[in-house]
């Protein structure tokens, strides 16, 4: 994907181009694939429902790239939280009924770290969808006009390639 149309459709898409809803469950998924390790079943889930739902992709890429590291600072309570469940006594017979089943084990659910931020991933879905709902209309609201003036986006619309780049669409 060309980095710089992922810009200029982020940047169009924040500026009204765009269903809000679209950009907020792009930034949430991205958030929750970038909390989970990658290298199972689980993160090939997330990254396939990127193109399986509308939702905002290059959004949805860029967040997964800044909450990746995020997920590795939050191993230690994410190792907490899935040491807990695994050994839950009342889940045992769920989890070993999840293992047993022929794909289920290529999701690791059995690693700490991995089921601890796949929950941590989960459980800020939710408020991360409403609370960029209400970033995007308070964007839209306070700044979209003041980033449009400012003189380095007015330099970029006035670069040769930016023009080049607008006469291919």
């Amino acid at each position: 994907m060309n980095p710089l149309r992922l810009f200029k459709d982020l940047f169009a898409s924040l500026h009204g181009g765009s269903d809000p809803r679209h950009l907020a469950a792009g930034f949430a998924l991205g958030a929750a694939l970038g909390l989970i390790p990658k290298g199972n079943l689980f993160a090939a889930s997330f990254f396939l429902l990127f193109f399986l739902l509308r939702v905002n992709k290059g959004l949805a890429l860029m967040a997964a790239t800044f909450f990746t590291p995020i997920g590795y600072a939050l191993d230690g309570p994410a190792h907490a939280i899935g040491l807990a469940l695994l050994q839950a006594p009342a889940l045992r017979g769920v989890w070993t009924a999840l293992y047993d089943l022929p794909i289920v084990p290529l999701t690791r659910f059995n690693n700490t770290v991995v089921l601890g931020n796949l929950v941590l991933g989960l459980a800020l879905f939710a408020p991360l969808y409403f609370a960029f709902l209400r970033f995007v209309a308070w964007y839209n609201r306070t700044l979209a006009a003041r980033v449009e003036k400012l003189r380095l986006v007015q330099a970029l619309k006035g670069m040769w390639f930016y023009q080049l780049y607008e006469g291919w669409k």
